[in-house]
Protein backbone atom coordinates (compact mmCIF):
# COMPACT_ATOMS: atom_id res chain seq x y z
CA UNK A 1 0.00 0.00 0.00
CA UNK A 2 2.88 2.47 0.83
CA UNK A 3 4.93 1.83 -2.19
CA UNK A 4 1.85 2.47 -4.36
CA UNK A 5 0.84 5.83 -2.76
CA UNK A 6 4.66 6.78 -3.41
CA UNK A 7 4.35 5.51 -7.11
CA UNK A 8 1.18 8.01 -7.14
CA UNK A 9 2.74 11.07 -5.74
CA UNK A 10 5.69 10.06 -8.07
CA UNK A 11 3.78 9.93 -11.10
CA UNK A 12 1.55 13.23 -9.75
CA UNK A 13 4.98 14.79 -9.10
CA UNK A 14 6.11 14.10 -12.97
CA UNK A 15 2.36 15.36 -14.33
CA UNK A 16 2.63 18.62 -12.60
CA UNK A 17 6.63 19.12 -13.38
CA UNK A 18 5.62 18.34 -17.22
CA UNK A 19 2.91 20.48 -17.58
CA UNK A 20 3.05 23.29 -20.29
CA UNK A 21 1.49 26.42 -19.39
CA UNK A 22 0.15 28.88 -22.06
CA UNK A 23 0.01 32.44 -21.52
CA UNK A 24 -3.43 32.52 -20.62
CA UNK A 25 -2.92 30.20 -17.89
CA UNK A 26 0.26 32.01 -16.81
CA UNK A 27 -1.57 35.10 -16.03
CA UNK A 28 -4.65 33.42 -14.25
CA UNK A 29 -1.73 31.89 -11.60
CA UNK A 30 -0.43 34.98 -11.30
CA UNK A 31 -3.61 36.99 -10.59
CA UNK A 32 -4.63 34.26 -8.37
CA UNK A 33 -0.91 34.01 -6.51
CA UNK A 34 0.59 37.27 -6.36
CA UNK A 35 1.02 39.10 -3.22
CA UNK A 36 0.46 42.67 -4.02
CA UNK A 37 -3.15 41.74 -5.59
CA UNK A 38 -4.15 40.10 -2.16
CA UNK A 39 -3.03 43.14 -0.37
CA UNK A 40 -5.15 44.92 -2.44
CA UNK A 41 -7.96 42.82 -1.70
CA UNK A 42 -7.47 42.95 2.10
CA UNK A 43 -7.43 46.93 2.13
CA UNK A 44 -10.75 46.87 -0.02
CA UNK A 45 -12.68 44.21 2.81
CA UNK A 46 -10.75 47.01 5.24
CA UNK A 47 -12.65 50.26 2.92
CA UNK A 48 -15.83 47.75 3.07
CA UNK A 49 -15.71 47.86 7.02
CA UNK A 50 -14.63 51.92 7.29
CA UNK A 51 -17.99 52.44 5.52
CA UNK A 52 -20.13 50.74 7.89
CA UNK A 53 -17.89 52.50 10.84
CA UNK A 54 -19.57 55.64 8.89
CA UNK A 55 -22.93 54.45 8.60
CA UNK A 56 -23.65 53.15 12.34
CA UNK A 57 -22.75 57.17 13.31
CA UNK A 58 -26.19 58.12 11.42
CA UNK A 59 -27.77 55.74 14.72
CA UNK A 60 -28.10 56.16 18.24
CA UNK A 61 -25.54 55.32 20.34
CA UNK A 62 -26.38 53.40 23.48
CA UNK A 63 -24.50 53.45 27.10
CA UNK A 64 -25.12 52.90 30.54
CA UNK A 65 -23.33 53.26 33.63
CA UNK A 66 -22.99 52.50 37.82
CA UNK A 67 -21.43 54.43 40.14
CA UNK A 68 -20.86 54.85 43.77
CA UNK A 69 -20.18 58.18 45.99
CA UNK A 70 -19.59 58.58 49.66
CA UNK A 71 -20.33 62.26 51.09
CA UNK A 72 -18.34 63.10 53.32
CA UNK A 73 -21.71 63.48 55.70
CA UNK A 74 -25.21 63.37 55.26
CA UNK A 75 -26.45 66.65 52.92
CA UNK A 76 -28.66 68.92 55.06
CA UNK A 77 -30.50 72.11 54.65
CA UNK A 78 -30.35 74.70 57.48
CA UNK A 79 -33.64 76.35 58.68
CA UNK A 80 -33.00 79.82 59.27
CA UNK A 81 -36.56 81.46 59.87
CA UNK A 82 -36.95 78.82 62.37
CA UNK A 83 -35.55 79.15 65.74
CA UNK A 84 -32.58 77.13 66.92
CA UNK A 85 -31.66 76.50 63.35
CA UNK A 86 -32.61 73.01 63.19
CA UNK A 87 -30.69 70.77 60.32
CA UNK A 88 -32.88 68.70 58.23
CA UNK A 89 -31.05 65.83 56.04
CA UNK A 90 -31.45 66.08 52.55
CA UNK A 91 -30.06 62.61 51.39
CA UNK A 92 -28.49 59.87 52.30
CA UNK A 93 -24.41 59.68 52.85
CA UNK A 94 -24.32 56.57 50.51
CA UNK A 95 -25.80 57.52 47.02
CA UNK A 96 -25.94 54.25 44.33
CA UNK A 97 -26.63 55.73 40.85
CA UNK A 98 -27.55 53.63 37.51
CA UNK A 99 -28.55 55.03 34.34
CA UNK A 100 -29.30 53.79 30.33
CA UNK A 101 -29.58 56.38 27.80
CA UNK A 102 -28.56 57.58 24.37
CA UNK A 103 -27.62 60.04 21.82
CA UNK A 104 -29.21 60.93 18.40
CA UNK A 105 -27.60 63.29 16.24
CA UNK A 106 -29.78 65.34 14.57
CA UNK A 107 -28.09 67.85 12.42
CA UNK A 108 -24.24 67.63 12.03
CA UNK A 109 -23.96 70.21 9.71
CA UNK A 110 -23.69 67.30 6.87
CA UNK A 111 -20.58 66.29 8.63
CA UNK A 112 -22.16 62.38 8.85
CA UNK A 113 -23.22 62.25 5.25
CA UNK A 114 -20.12 63.48 3.77
CA UNK A 115 -18.07 61.38 6.22
CA UNK A 116 -20.16 58.68 5.33
CA UNK A 117 -19.84 59.34 0.99
CA UNK A 118 -15.79 60.03 2.12
CA UNK A 119 -15.81 56.36 3.02
CA UNK A 120 -17.27 54.88 -0.07
CA UNK A 121 -15.27 56.27 -2.06
CA UNK A 122 -12.72 54.86 -0.58
CA UNK A 123 -13.78 51.80 -1.40
CA UNK A 124 -14.06 52.62 -4.72
CA UNK A 125 -10.39 53.97 -4.54
CA UNK A 126 -9.21 50.35 -3.32
CA UNK A 127 -10.93 48.39 -6.16
CA UNK A 128 -9.25 50.78 -8.50
CA UNK A 129 -5.56 49.95 -6.76
CA UNK A 130 -6.84 46.65 -7.25
CA UNK A 131 -7.53 47.08 -10.66
CA UNK A 132 -4.00 48.94 -11.41
CA UNK A 133 -2.15 46.18 -9.41
CA UNK A 134 -4.19 43.05 -11.77
CA UNK A 135 -2.90 45.14 -15.07
CA UNK A 136 0.90 45.44 -13.93
CA UNK A 137 0.92 41.89 -12.76
CA UNK A 138 -0.69 40.99 -16.14
CA UNK A 139 1.93 43.18 -17.50
CA UNK A 140 5.35 41.66 -15.87
CA UNK A 141 3.46 38.49 -16.63
CA UNK A 142 3.34 39.32 -20.74
CA UNK A 143 7.17 40.69 -20.49
CA UNK A 144 8.69 37.96 -18.19
CA UNK A 145 6.78 34.93 -20.43
CA UNK A 146 8.39 36.42 -23.90
CA UNK A 147 11.92 36.93 -22.48
CA UNK A 148 11.72 32.90 -22.06
CA UNK A 149 10.18 32.09 -25.60
CA UNK A 150 13.52 34.49 -26.36
CA UNK A 151 15.78 32.81 -24.33
CA UNK A 152 14.65 29.73 -26.00
CA UNK A 153 15.08 30.75 -29.48
CA UNK A 154 18.56 32.42 -28.46
CA UNK A 155 19.51 28.72 -26.91
CA UNK A 156 17.88 26.93 -30.22
CA UNK A 157 20.25 29.62 -32.63
CA UNK A 158 23.33 28.51 -29.68
CA UNK A 159 22.64 24.90 -30.59
CA UNK A 160 22.27 25.07 -34.24
CA UNK A 161 25.62 27.09 -34.51
CA UNK A 162 27.09 24.43 -32.38
CA UNK A 163 26.26 21.72 -34.82
CA UNK A 164 27.00 23.83 -37.93
CA UNK A 165 30.37 24.48 -36.17
CA UNK A 166 30.96 21.00 -35.23
CA UNK A 167 30.25 19.40 -38.63
CA UNK A 168 32.27 22.31 -40.14
CA UNK A 169 35.49 21.21 -37.87
CA UNK A 170 34.84 17.71 -38.95
CA UNK A 171 35.36 18.52 -42.54
CA UNK A 172 38.01 21.03 -41.92
CA UNK A 173 40.04 18.27 -39.81
CA UNK A 174 39.20 15.97 -43.20
CA UNK A 175 40.59 18.45 -45.02
CA UNK A 176 43.16 18.84 -43.76
CA UNK A 177 44.26 15.37 -43.28
CA UNK A 178 44.70 14.91 -46.68
CA UNK A 179 46.89 18.29 -46.40
CA UNK A 180 44.37 20.46 -49.04
CA UNK A 181 44.05 23.30 -46.16
CA UNK A 182 46.47 24.98 -43.50
CA UNK A 183 46.76 24.25 -39.88
CA UNK A 184 45.69 27.58 -39.40
CA UNK A 185 42.24 27.17 -41.41
CA UNK A 186 42.26 23.80 -38.78
CA UNK A 187 42.94 26.26 -35.46
CA UNK A 188 40.26 28.85 -36.78
CA UNK A 189 37.43 26.06 -37.07
CA UNK A 190 38.11 24.83 -33.57
CA UNK A 191 38.06 28.17 -32.33
CA UNK A 192 34.89 29.04 -33.75
CA UNK A 193 33.60 25.79 -31.98
CA UNK A 194 34.78 27.04 -28.50
CA UNK A 195 33.16 30.34 -28.94
CA UNK A 196 29.80 28.41 -29.92
CA UNK A 197 30.37 26.22 -27.33
CA UNK A 198 30.28 29.20 -24.88
CA UNK A 199 27.43 31.03 -26.50
CA UNK A 200 25.15 28.03 -26.14
CA UNK A 201 25.97 27.71 -22.00
CA UNK A 202 25.71 31.33 -21.89
CA UNK A 203 22.25 31.12 -23.36
CA UNK A 204 21.08 28.40 -21.17
CA UNK A 205 22.10 30.34 -18.13
CA UNK A 206 19.89 33.08 -19.77
CA UNK A 207 17.15 30.53 -20.51
CA UNK A 208 17.50 29.14 -16.60
CA UNK A 209 17.28 32.77 -15.31
CA UNK A 210 14.38 33.59 -16.93
CA UNK A 211 12.69 30.99 -16.17
CA UNK A 212 13.37 31.54 -12.36
CA UNK A 213 11.96 35.18 -12.95
CA UNK A 214 8.68 33.55 -14.43
CA UNK A 215 8.37 31.28 -11.76
CA UNK A 216 8.68 34.03 -8.91
CA UNK A 217 5.92 35.79 -10.76
CA UNK A 218 3.80 32.72 -10.45
CA UNK A 219 4.82 32.11 -6.97
CA UNK A 220 6.51 29.05 -7.96
CA UNK A 221 9.35 27.40 -6.49
CA UNK A 222 12.77 29.44 -8.52
CA UNK A 223 14.01 25.98 -9.69
CA UNK A 224 10.77 24.80 -10.82
CA UNK A 225 11.18 22.99 -14.48
CA UNK A 226 8.29 25.56 -16.29
CA UNK A 227 7.70 24.54 -19.48
CA UNK A 228 5.45 27.47 -21.63
CA UNK A 229 4.46 27.82 -25.25
CA UNK A 230 5.24 28.70 -28.09
CA UNK A 231 2.91 31.90 -29.34
CA UNK A 232 3.73 32.10 -33.34
CA UNK A 233 0.70 33.91 -34.45
CA UNK A 234 0.39 37.68 -34.40
CA UNK A 235 -2.33 40.18 -34.80
CA UNK A 236 -1.82 43.19 -35.81
CA UNK A 237 -3.14 46.16 -33.65
CA UNK A 238 -6.00 48.25 -35.62
CA UNK A 239 -5.72 51.34 -33.33
CA UNK A 240 -4.10 54.43 -34.35
CA UNK A 241 -1.83 56.72 -32.00
CA UNK A 242 -4.73 58.90 -31.03
CA UNK A 243 -7.74 56.41 -30.86
CA UNK A 244 -5.21 54.59 -28.80
CA UNK A 245 -4.03 57.54 -26.66
CA UNK A 246 -7.72 58.04 -26.04
CA UNK A 247 -8.27 54.67 -24.21
CA UNK A 248 -5.76 55.05 -21.94
CA UNK A 249 -6.52 58.34 -20.53
CA UNK A 250 -10.14 57.01 -20.46
CA UNK A 251 -9.20 53.99 -18.74
CA UNK A 252 -6.09 53.45 -16.86
CA UNK A 253 -7.32 53.18 -13.10
CA UNK A 254 -4.91 55.80 -12.14
CA UNK A 255 -6.34 58.60 -13.93
CA UNK A 256 -9.29 57.35 -12.15
CA UNK A 257 -7.95 57.15 -8.68
CA UNK A 258 -6.87 60.47 -9.11
CA UNK A 259 -10.46 61.40 -10.11
CA UNK A 260 -11.81 59.92 -7.33
CA UNK A 261 -9.54 61.19 -4.45
CA UNK A 262 -10.74 65.23 -6.19
CA UNK A 263 -14.40 63.65 -4.96
CA UNK A 264 -12.75 62.62 -1.70
CA UNK A 265 -10.89 66.55 -1.43
CA UNK A 266 -14.88 68.18 -2.64
CA UNK A 267 -16.23 66.01 0.17
CA UNK A 268 -13.93 66.72 2.73
CA UNK A 269 -14.06 70.27 2.14
CA UNK A 270 -17.85 70.03 2.82
CA UNK A 271 -16.91 68.20 5.88
CA UNK A 272 -14.75 71.14 6.88
CA UNK A 273 -17.44 73.64 6.58
CA UNK A 274 -19.85 71.78 8.60
CA UNK A 275 -18.28 73.23 12.20
CA UNK A 276 -19.91 76.79 10.83
CA UNK A 277 -23.20 75.06 11.26
CA UNK A 278 -24.96 74.27 15.02
CA UNK A 279 -24.76 70.20 16.29
CA UNK A 280 -27.94 69.35 16.81
CA UNK A 281 -28.52 66.11 18.79
CA UNK A 282 -31.77 64.43 21.00
CA UNK A 283 -30.39 62.78 24.38
CA UNK A 284 -32.46 60.63 26.27
CA UNK A 285 -31.38 59.27 29.69
CA UNK A 286 -33.20 56.97 32.79
CA UNK A 287 -31.67 56.91 36.28
CA UNK A 288 -32.64 54.89 38.91
CA UNK A 289 -30.93 55.93 42.67
CA UNK A 290 -30.65 54.68 45.81
CA UNK A 291 -28.73 54.65 49.24
CA UNK A 292 -27.55 50.45 48.53
CA UNK A 293 -26.32 48.18 46.11
CA UNK A 294 -29.91 47.30 44.97
CA UNK A 295 -30.93 51.17 44.25
CA UNK A 296 -34.23 50.71 45.54
CA UNK A 297 -34.32 54.96 46.41
CA UNK A 298 -33.19 56.78 49.23
CA UNK A 299 -36.99 58.11 50.61
CA UNK A 300 -35.67 61.38 49.76
CA UNK A 301 -37.06 61.59 46.21
CA UNK A 302 -38.29 59.63 43.66
CA UNK A 303 -36.15 56.44 42.97
CA UNK A 304 -35.94 56.62 38.79
CA UNK A 305 -36.24 59.61 36.45
CA UNK A 306 -36.15 59.65 33.17
CA UNK A 307 -34.85 62.91 30.97
CA UNK A 308 -35.04 63.65 27.12
CA UNK A 309 -33.12 66.57 25.75
CA UNK A 310 -32.76 68.42 22.83
CA UNK A 311 -29.38 70.00 22.74
CA UNK A 312 -27.74 72.65 20.30
CA UNK A 313 -23.87 73.47 20.35
CA UNK A 314 -22.56 76.02 18.31
CA UNK A 315 -18.54 76.91 18.21
CA UNK A 316 -18.86 80.03 16.82
CA UNK A 317 -15.70 81.28 17.17
CA UNK A 318 -12.13 79.70 17.13
CA UNK A 319 -10.07 82.25 15.43
CA UNK A 320 -10.11 81.63 11.67
CA UNK A 321 -9.26 77.47 12.61
CA UNK A 322 -12.03 76.65 10.36
CA UNK A 323 -11.57 79.08 7.61
CA UNK A 324 -7.31 78.26 7.54
CA UNK A 325 -8.69 74.54 7.26
CA UNK A 326 -10.85 75.05 4.12
CA UNK A 327 -8.55 76.77 2.65
CA UNK A 328 -6.06 74.10 3.45
CA UNK A 329 -8.07 71.23 1.58
CA UNK A 330 -8.91 73.89 -1.32
CA UNK A 331 -5.30 74.08 -2.16
CA UNK A 332 -4.35 70.45 -1.10
CA UNK A 333 -7.23 69.40 -4.03
CA UNK A 334 -5.67 72.38 -6.91
CA UNK A 335 -1.93 70.24 -6.21
CA UNK A 336 -3.49 67.55 -6.92
CA UNK A 337 -5.51 68.46 -10.12
CA UNK A 338 -1.59 69.57 -11.26
CA UNK A 339 -0.76 65.76 -10.46
CA UNK A 340 -3.92 64.57 -12.72
CA UNK A 341 -2.44 66.95 -15.49
CA UNK A 342 0.86 65.66 -15.38
CA UNK A 343 -0.23 61.97 -14.76
CA UNK A 344 -2.06 62.21 -18.45
CA UNK A 345 0.98 63.70 -20.16
CA UNK A 346 2.93 61.04 -18.77
CA UNK A 347 0.41 58.38 -19.92
CA UNK A 348 0.32 60.06 -23.54
CA UNK A 349 4.47 59.50 -23.75
CA UNK A 350 3.87 55.82 -22.20
CA UNK A 351 1.41 55.31 -25.20
CA UNK A 352 3.39 56.67 -28.11
CA UNK A 353 6.32 55.37 -26.95
CA UNK A 354 4.86 52.00 -26.49
CA UNK A 355 2.80 52.19 -30.07
CA UNK A 356 6.34 53.57 -32.22
CA UNK A 357 7.65 50.33 -30.41
CA UNK A 358 5.27 48.11 -31.56
CA UNK A 359 5.32 49.28 -35.14
CA UNK A 360 9.18 49.00 -35.86
CA UNK A 361 8.75 45.18 -34.25
CA UNK A 362 5.66 44.82 -36.54
CA UNK A 363 8.31 45.99 -39.60
CA UNK A 364 10.85 44.31 -38.11
CA UNK A 365 9.13 40.57 -38.35
CA UNK A 366 8.87 40.54 -42.23
CA UNK A 367 12.71 41.70 -42.74
CA UNK A 368 13.79 38.91 -40.17
CA UNK A 369 12.20 36.78 -42.14
CA UNK A 370 14.04 37.11 -45.26
CA UNK A 371 17.25 37.55 -43.38
CA UNK A 372 16.46 34.28 -42.29
CA UNK A 373 15.97 32.49 -45.69
CA UNK A 374 18.93 34.35 -46.67
CA UNK A 375 21.12 32.98 -43.70
CA UNK A 376 20.60 29.96 -44.61
CA UNK A 377 20.71 30.11 -47.94
CA UNK A 378 24.46 31.58 -47.69
CA UNK A 379 24.89 29.13 -45.35
CA UNK A 380 24.33 26.83 -47.34
CA UNK A 381 26.63 28.44 -50.60
CA UNK A 382 29.32 28.72 -47.84
CA UNK A 383 29.55 25.22 -46.68
CA UNK A 384 29.08 24.04 -50.48
CA UNK A 385 32.10 26.47 -51.48
CA UNK A 386 34.32 25.40 -48.49
CA UNK A 387 33.87 21.96 -49.40
CA UNK A 388 34.98 22.47 -52.83
CA UNK A 389 38.03 24.48 -51.11
CA UNK A 390 36.76 28.10 -53.05
CA UNK A 391 36.78 30.00 -49.90
CA UNK A 392 38.52 29.16 -46.62
CA UNK A 393 37.10 29.14 -42.59
CA UNK A 394 36.95 33.11 -42.67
Amino acid sequence: MINLLILILILFSINVQAETLNLKKSIELALKNNLLIQEKLAQIKAATESVKVAKSEFFPKFQTSYSYTRLGEEPYMIAKNVPGQPKFVMGPQDNYTWDIGFIQPIFTGFYLSSQYRLSKLGVDISKLEKIEAEQEVIRQVKVSYFKVLLAEKYKKVAEIAVKNLSAHLKDAKALYDIGIIPLNDLLKSKVALANAKQDLVRADNNLQTAISAFNILLRFDINHPTKIEDILTYKPLNLTLNEAMKIAIKERPEIKQIAKRLEQMDVQIKMAKSAYYPQIAMIGKYERIGDDPGIDGTGYRNPDQFYLTLEAKWTFWEWGKTRAKIKSLIWRKKALEKILEQLKDQIKLQVKQAYLNLKEAEKNIETARISVEQAKENYRLTDLQYKNQITTST
